[in-house]
Parts: C-alpha cells; structure tokens; sequence
C-alpha cells in the first residue's frame, strides 16, 4: 500500500513539473530562420549621416513573409514622408511668425506646404538599400505557429530630402503671390534660399 502511494505521489509529481514546464513554455517566441544576421538599424526608426536620412519601415507578425515586406516598405514611405511634413509645418511656422503674420495665416501657408508632400506620393531619389526578415516560431495549446518580422531601411540623401522641402515651400510661395501676400512670399522665398544654401 506505502509503495503504490509512493508510486501515485511520484505520478502526480511528474505531471504536475510537465504541465508546469508545459506552460511556461506557451507564447514562446524562437527565430527558426532569418534572412541574415539582425542589422543594428532595426532598432532606429530614423538615422542619419553625413549625405544622408535613413528611415526604418517595420511590419511584425506578418502570417506571409512578401506581404510582410510590401508593408515594411510602405511604413518607412509614411514614416519619410511623416517626417518631411513635420520638418515643413515646423520650419514654416516658425519663419512665418518670425515674419510677423497673422496667425490664422501662419496656420493656412504652413498647412499649404504640407498638404504639397501629402499629394507628392513619389519622392524623388528615395532607395531601399537593404531589408531584413526573420521567421517565429510560436508554441501554443495546440502546437506551434509562424509569422514573420519583416524590415524595410529606406534612404534619401540630403539633397533630394530638401529638394522635396524646397517644392512645399514653392508651392507655398505661389500661393502667397496668388494673394497678394508679400511676407508670406518673402517668408517662403527665404526658406527656400536657406535650403539652396545647405545643399
């Protein structure tokens, strides 16, 4: 009798540490395959050199890997253009009032000049020069599942990056002509001109 109890102590204790082990172990998430070894710009959404704007378009948990790296791609697009639009309504802003403008037409020509990139959906000289993937695994109740990491750097040298500024603040000069505006076309002449110089 003491020996089957030992037995079904045993028992118990076995299957208690599994289902312990068990669970400890669902969610876990193990890279089985990778397309390289993990570049160090996954980790930064935006970077820098000295001729050059790095951005990093991501898509996790992707279920198919070229699916995955179409939206990579196309998050480091929005995230370009998210930061050229930021960069044109804060310069633009700050110049215009800097002008002494009215502020109700600060808020309309920097809003003019933004509205320019949003309608720009190809910016000159913008390269993909390297991407990344990775494959997970997933234990779950039932077993294991996959999806896919996928990363996307995209590059656009200095010169196109303000080249494309330089066309929001065109337009934005245009506009102020159109309405007989001439701080604001003085203010935008001059925002372009402090581009021409940087280049």
């Amino acid at each position: 009798m003491k020996k089957l109890l030992v037995a079904v102590i045993a028992l118990y204790s076995i299957l208690y540490l599994t289902s312990c082990s068990s669970s400890k172990e669902l969610g876990k998430e193990v890279v089985v395959k990778q397309s390289g070894d993990t570049p160090g710009w996954t980790m930064k959404p935006t970077s820098e050199d000295e001729n050059n704007i790095f951005v990093t378009g991501e898509l996790t948990k992707a279920k198919d890997r070229s699916f995955g790296m179409n939206q990579a791609y196309a998050d480091g697009v929005r995230k370009l253009m998210n930061t050229m639009q930021n960069d044109v309504k804060t310069q633009s802003s700050l110049a215009l009032r800097g002008n002494n403008i009215d502020e109700n037409d600060v808020g309309r020509f920097s809003e003019f000049a933004v509205g320019w990139i949003s309608d720009t959906y190809k910016i000159a000289g913008v390269k993909n020069p390297e991407s990344y993937w990775e494959k997970i695994e997933v234990k779950t109740a039932n077993g294991v599942k996959y999806f896919y990491n996928c990363y996307s750097l995209l590059q656009i040298s200095k010169k196109d990056y303000n080249k494309a500024l330089a066309g929001a603040y065109d337009n934005m000069e245009k506009k102020a002509r159109a309405e007989n505006n001439k701080k604001a076309e003085q203010t935008a002449t001059k925002l372009i001109d402090d581009l021409n110089k940087a280049k």
